[in-house]
């Protein structure tokens, strides 16, 4: 089955996001079912926001974490889809890890941070849960650049070499003309 691509940079940042929060929120779900997590993540972000663990845990309170949750995910999908089309895609999976850790850690600072939070949990088991989350949502959001972004969004910087009689190679701009400096030219 061949999976559509987009070259759209923007849309695949949404894309990544939005398919990063499905598989984030299951993740997160199972973890606040299964006790490891004393909140669920959509509680925690809705506890910025509201006054009591009560409100946060009402659909309305419910809705409003799971939006900001997702809006979250979209701003890490699109700034790795930005991420991506500026490294290339060697080492996607690692990178993708270790940038949305950076990302969710930072976002759990913030979040835990403010003092009205009275939700946020204080344990360390809670919060490696949210960092395992944050994790996976790397991986998924990385899995989802590679395989739904064109490939043309991602070209390696490849140098550009005049086809000379002599041994001796000269770098030359795609027009032909020879740059000034003694340093290769490279096509974005």
């Amino acid at each position: 089955m061949k999976l559509p691509k987009t070259k759209d940079r923007m849309l695949l940042g949404i894309l990544a996001g939005g398919i990063t929060f499905v598989i984030q929120s299951l993740f997160d779900y199972t973890s606040a079912r299964q006790g490891i997590s004393k909140r669920s993540y959509w509680t925690t972000a809705a506890g910025v926001w509201v006054n009591s663990r009560r409100q946060a845990q009402k659909w309305d309170g419910q809705l409003l974490g799971g939006w900001m949750t997702f809006g979250l995910n979209v701003l890490n999908g699109i700034f790795m889809v930005w991420m991506f089309t500026q490294a290339g895609l060697n080492k996607w999976a690692i990178k993708g890890m270790v940038t949305a850790s950076a990302f969710g850690s930072a976002v759990n600072a913030l979040l835990s941070g403010f003092d009205n939070n009275k939700v946020s949990p204080k344990d360390g088991t809670s919060n490696l849960s949210y960092a395992l989350t944050h994790i996976i949502s790397g991986l998924v959001a990385s899995w989802s650049i590679v395989t739904f972004g064109d490939k043309s969004l991602f070209n390696e910087r490849i140098p550009i070499i005049a086809k000379e009689e002599s041994p001796s190679v000269t770098p030359s701009y795609i027009d032909g003309s020879v740059p000034n400096e003694t340093y290769p030219t490279y096509m974005q």
